[in-house]
């Protein structure tokens, strides 16, 4: 079993929201303990993302079940910020078996470890990617939601909070919490992550219980030090949650983090010499470019269908023939033929010609036209890149019983 990102999320979700409440328990700053630790949440991702040239990150996370190990991973990653390369080398348990894995990626490609077949895959890229060694989680779409939902669930814990101030200008925030002091909100959140997150559990061959029911947090230790501007530069953390499976055993997981940030602004980040070595090539197009816009050009098809008596039926069909496309458009005509025997349904059969502009740095577009008889016609047109399809729609309805399908196939002679 991979700890994937729902099961990753149990503990760190449920435990989190609890530890941004649990670092402190006297104030004498202007800030309280709990705003001061997400400012170092928010200026370390923010450095790590933009102000930084490179860092070290170290992680280890290991989670038992009643005292056994289930699953660990040890995680080694240096980043070029400047330059957008990152090397990742990874350790740990799973389940009953040992995991291991390699990967490095810069703006030209990406490397990785296929350890089953002891081979390197280098996937090269046809244009250089966007620097994206990283992304700030508290700029993404609905950041700021998530934010004010953990300080509803911390609520009145955030006056719970100390923050030493050391002798260097760092700072240490620390804390614990037992079952007694964790609001009920807080386990209500839990519970609910954790039996999604473990629902999520396919894999046989896994040892990770799967807790249904009766889920609580028991027990919460955390203890971050940040340098004097508030980068962090050590988190360590423990937490336990009890819960039953579907037999009805109970389960005690505990949860053990240890992250550190090191050699910032001094990491060297080299991409591996593979010379002797088993590689296997491929090439990733980049579909966010209109590369050979020819290709695209010729005639695509969708058929048409009834349902009768319980049954699909094929009456004919719907055609888009392009005639021109460039970055900026596209043109061409849309028709449609029926078959013998279902001349009732072509009584309103549209041939047209038409034209769209693409939206800004998109492949698709509107267009308005004309039928012959000189009905008014709209719809939208989409190229799908890198791909042998299109999607075309009009406005309007359709005969009694006869099925839409606005996804067609590029036809070949």
């Amino acid at each position: 079993m991979k700890l994937n990102k729902k099961t990753a999320t149990i503990v760190s979700f449920a435990l989190g929201s609890v530890m941004f409440a649990t670092t402190a328990m006297a104030q004498v700053l202007t800030k309280s303990g709990y705003d001061q630790l997400k400012d170092s949440v928010k200026y370390t991702a923010e450095s790590a993302t933009t102000k930084l040239t490179s860092y070290t990150a170290d992680m280890s996370i290991v989670l038992k079940d009643n005292g056994t190990v289930v699953y660990s991973e040890d995680s080694l990653d240096k980043v070029d910020v400047s330059k957008g390369a990152k090397e990742t080398v990874t350790t740990g348990l799973d389940g009953f078996k040992k995991t291991q894995g390699y990967t490095y990626s810069d703006i030209n490609g990406y490397i990785s470890k296929d350890t089953s077949k002891k081979s390197y895959v280098i996937t090269e890229f046809t244009t250089p990617h966007k620097i994206t060694t990283s992304q700030n989680p508290f700029k993404e779409e609905g950041a700021t939601d998530m934010e004010k939902i953990a300080d509803a669930v911390v609520g009145n814990l955030k006056d719970a909070v100390v923050v030493t101030q050391n002798s260097d200008g760092s700072k240490t925030l620390s804390g614990s919490l037992s079952e007694a002091q964790i609001p009920a909100i807080v386990n209500a959140v839990a519970s609910l992550t954790s039996k999604k997150g473990f629902e999520s559990i396919t894999n046989t061959e896994s040892n990770m219980p799967k807790i249904i029911s009766d889920i609580f947090v028991k027990e919460v230790k955390g203890n971050m030090v940040t340098t004097k501007e508030g980068l962090i530069q050590t988190v360590l953390g423990t937490g336990v949650i009890s819960g039953k499976d579907a037999k009805g055993v109970e389960h005690k997981l505990t949860f053990e983090l240890l992250a550190k940030m090191t050699d910032v602004n001094s990491t060297k980040v080299s991409k591996p010499d593979l010379t002797g070595k088993k590689v296997e090539k491929n090439v990733e197009q980049d579909y966010s470019k209109l590369t050979n816009p020819e290709k695209y050009i010729g005639k695509y098809k969708t058929d048409i269908l009834i349902e009768k008596d319980a049954k699909f039926i094929k009456i004919g069909e719907r055609f888009v023939d392009i005639t021109s496309l460039d970055k900026k458009g596209v043109s061409g005509r849309y028709y449609e033929q029926y078959a013998k025997g279902f001349e009732e349904y072509a009584v309103d059969k549209k041939d047209f010609k038409f034209s769209s502009t693409f939206q800004k740095d998109q492949f698709n577009g509107l267009f308005n036209s004309s039928s012959e008889v000189g009905e008014k016609i709209t719809g939208n047109i989409s190229i799908n890149i890198g791909s042998a399809d299109i999607y075309f729609s009009t406005n309007g309805s359709t005969a009694q019983q006869m099925l839409n399908n606005d996804n067609y196939s590029k036809v070949f002679n």
